[in-house]
């Protein structure tokens, strides 16, 4: 018993120390007790704030974390100056083409909400090397950053690595958020392979190699990833449309004979109705926009100065 009055007093005593210190009129309210250190950044981290987050609301992530990669894999960070190159030819070919053709808010919707730079590549379990991964419409990935060579800007070498996978991720959010007609799948039902799509096995011998180009445009799929399965042969028509010119097209559509440029067309031409009726978007305007703004790439400054330069003029 004793025990419990003397708890009970301990309590009448904390509460009225407690409530004597809140009556102390004092007290800065408006600050806090923990030291607040204002987090400024540098040049680059401002241009994205205001060429990135305040225009997209679009985080640009260049330093590497650990929450946001991949865990299972061996990878190093981006480049500061190789980040800073891709951060504006991103933003000027990829999505300000879409700010050109449908406006500002478009993109604002629907683009995913964080891009993630990762310096070196990454391999699956096959060690085929992914280009770039996508989590649920939130997140792109953008992998072999380092790979760029900022001194002789290469467009086949940014459509591979970059384009191509952001038109082919964004494709992706657009088909989730409004679906595409179901026929599209029935199309090739039969010849989707799975995680296998990059081997290829001879009929006649039985003898397995790399899947060429060729040989998944002959079985009527623009890219040999397409034959994994039919939402990645539905992206793939877009990425890989918006980004070569109508001379890649016609040529591959030669390359895959009578029966592959039937089967390809009559694919493509659901994608291409889709993206009109669904999104407005034309995707002979599109690729026109890309393909002006990959040979605006350039023109452009693209040294790191020019971000302090930025700066300055806006605080002017």
């Amino acid at each position: 018993m004793k025990q419990y009055i003397l708890l009970y007093a301990l309590f009448i005593a904390t509460a009225i120390c407690l409530g004597a210190c809140n009556n102390d009129e004092d007290i800065d309210t408006a600050n806090s007790i923990f030291p607040m250190e204002e987090t400024t950044g540098n040049a680059f981290d401002h241009w994205l704030f205001r060429n990135y987050m305040n225009t997209y609301n679009v985080t640009f992530k260049y330093r590497m974390e650990d929450i946001e990669s991949d865990q299972s894999k061996n990878l190093i960070p981006a480049d500061y100056n190789k980040s800073v190159v891709l951060a504006k030819i991103v933003k000027h070919v990829w999505m300000e083409a879409y700010d050109e053709l449908c406006g500002i808010n478009f993109l604002r919707v629907y683009i995913p909400k964080t891009i993630h730079l990762i310096g070196s590549p990454a391999y699956d379990k096959s060690g085929t090397m992914v280009l770039g991964t996508a989590e649920g419409g939130m997140k792109i990935t953008l992998y072999n950053v380092n790979s760029l060579n900022v001194e002789n800007i290469n467009i086949e070498q940014l459509n591979k690595f970059y384009f191509k996978t952001m038109h082919h991720e964004f494709a992706h959010i657009l088909h989730q958020t409004k679906n595409y007609d179901p026929a599209f799948d029935r199309i090739t039902e039969n010849a989707y392979i799975g995680s296998n799509w990059y081997v290829y096995t001879d009929p006649e011998t039985g003898k397995q190699s790399s899947r060429t180009d060729q040989q998944a445009w002959q079985a009527g799929f623009v890219s040999p990833y397409a034959m994994s399965e039919a939402r990645e042969d539905f992206v793939e028509n877009i990425a890989i449309y918006v980004t070569h010119d109508e001379y890649y097209w016609k040529s591959m559509l030669a390359a895959a004979g009578e029966s592959g440029e039937a089967i390809i067309n009559k694919k493509f031409n659901i994608v291409y109705n889709y993206m009109r009726d669904t999104w407005g978007i034309d995707l002979d305007d599109l690729r026109s926009v890309v393909l002006r703004r990959q040979d605006e790439i350039y023109s452009l400054d693209l040294n790191t100065i020019d971000i302090e330069d930025d700066i300055n003029s806006t605080n002017n």
